[in-house]
């Protein structure tokens, strides 16, 4: 056998060279930004949801290496015509956006490597797919569908959250009447999300929490004018949680403690009167900001770093007339959450819920209101529509004991013994298959332990309620 020549030895190196670094990039220095950008002239006259308000046609999701220059950035949604909501993997190498490929196609999710510059869709769900998260095993959430714009209350669904492992299919994680939207986590492995009711009803916007398979809903933070919006929740380096408000043509940031979220509530930014766009944590505990920058002749969203203290924003790290800046995030491996446990049993259909008082609450004149008798539990079977599945007796001191079809939404009303309602809970709670949740009671006072007590309703038969046992009268939901 002859060996090979110098000159076959050479070719053979550098074409394997070559082929190694076809669609590669060199790595991305740390610190780079990943920064969703709009045309400053774009009009949004053609926008048919929610996201074509925010991201109008043009927009972009770009990498913007260090040191940071405006006229050097790399298109990372270059072949579709609209691209928002960006977040990054949590070993820095990955990144995930909302994008659409065309004015009338669906909004989707799209992963891009950093290292081979590989643009990949990962959903293809009817209505559209927005906010995307990751679980700490990798899994992606996000919300569907993506809301379109002059529909009534009930003649589209309210968006919902899906997780989606790494090639496989979207699995629904909660059930409610409400609108849920904006996932992101915490750091003990939450799902940390915003519910909003329908615009005929006096709540307003609140966060709330679940499991990573969708059990134990929680509420996490006060309800907010009905007239307001919540937006974009992100945890903070000092266990602080962020979240964006809007009402009266003003958008603010607002903050309260991962420990006592009831309790805390307060701007972020007490001294600065421009609009908001967005807040995200920057590696080293200092903060990345979206804002209105009054500075020029062209009025636009900049880029601001401060720190997590300050009370002034300061000179913008990034402004460029042509572009507005909407969000930026950070490109750098960060803390990945907790993993979590699941005891959800996909082969069930019901799950059981077990309530300590249902005189228990928060909204309860001291003496003036009969004891429950029985409580009434609701179900809704369709957009808008309320049936009864059922009523469970209240013990005598306070709890009741029900198995109930899982993941559908759940409300509650508690009846004095003429079955007059004293409490209502609308249809907006669920249980997944096989849980077993428990509650203090009927809009109880947040940030309380229960009675070291065993309820009586565990002592007594469980009473069954299935979707067959629906009444047929039904109501529209609150």
């Amino acid at each position: 056998m002859k060996s090979a020549s110098h000159f076959q030895i050479f070719f053979l190196v550098a074409s394997l060279t070559l082929l190694a670094g076809a669609g590669c990039h060199k790595p991305v220095p740390r610190g780079s930004l990943i920064l969703a950008q709009s045309p400053v002239n774009a009009a949004a006259n053609s926008a048919s949801d929610v996201l074509d308000l925010k991201y109008p046609p043009g927009s972009r999701v770009v990498l913007m290496e260090t040191p940071f220059d405006p006229n050097r950035v790399r298109v990372l949604s270059e072949s579709l015509a609209s691209a928002g909501e960006p977040i990054v993997s949590y070993d820095g190498q990955r990144i995930f956006f909302a994008g659409k490929t065309s004015a009338a196609s669906e909004w989707q999710i799209y992963q891009e490597d950093l290292t081979d510059a590989r643009l990949t869709k990962l959903t293809s769900v009817p209505g559209g797919a927005m906010n995307p998260a990751l679980l700490p095993d990798g899994s992606l959430v996000f919300a569907s569908p993506v809301p379109k714009l002059g529909g009534t209350n009930f003649n589209q669904s309210q968006p919902a959250l899906y997780v989606q492992s790494p090639g496989g299919q979207p699995r629904q994680l909660t059930f409610s009447s409400r609108s849920i939207t904006d996932p992101t986590m915490l750091s003990d492995g939450r799902i940390l999300f915003v519910s909003t009711s329908p615009s005929n009803s006096n709540s307003g916007p609140a966060l709330f929490t679940i499991n990573n398979d969708g059990t134990e809903v929680t509420a996490f933070a006060k309800p907010e004018d009905a007239n307001s919006s919540i937006q974009q929740p992100r945890l903070l380096a000092d266990d602080r949680v962020v979240f964006l408000v809007s009402k009266s043509g003003a958008n603010t940031a607002e903050v309260v403690c991962l420990a006592r979220p009831f309790q805390s509530r307060a701007p972020l930014f007490p001294g600065v009167t421009a609009q908001i766009g967005s807040v995200q944590p920057a590696g080293d505990g200092d903060l990345l900001v979206c804002a209105g920058n009054t500075a020029g002749n062209k009025p636009s969203q900049a880029l601001f770093r401060v720190s997590s203290n300050t009370t002034n924003l300061g000179t913008p790290l990034l402004v460029d007339p042509a572009w507005n800046i909407s969000e930026a995030v950070e490109v750098a491996p960060h803390l990945q959450p907790m993993g979590r446990l699941s005891t959800m049993d996909v082969t069930k259909t019901t799950g059981k819920i077990l309530c300590l008082d249902a005189n228990f609450s928060s909204d309860r004149t001291s003496g003036t209101m009969p004891p429950a008798s029985r409580v009434r539990v609701l179900v809704e079977t369709s957009p808008g529509k309320v049936h009864a599945l059922g009523e469970v007796p209240v013990q005598a001191d306070g709890s009741f004991l029900a198995e109930v079809p899982a993941d559908v939404p759940l409300g509650f009303e508690s009846l004095d013994e003429s079955g007059h309602v004293l409490h209502q809970e609308a249809p907006m709670l669920w249980l997944r298959p096989a849980e077993n949740r428990s509650c203090i009671g009927c809009h109880e006072p947040r940030n309380r332990a229960p009675h070291n007590h065993r309820p009586l309703a565990v002592s007594e038969p469980v009473i069954q309620l299935t979707l067959k046992e629906a009444g047929s009268a039904s109501r529209k939901s609150n």
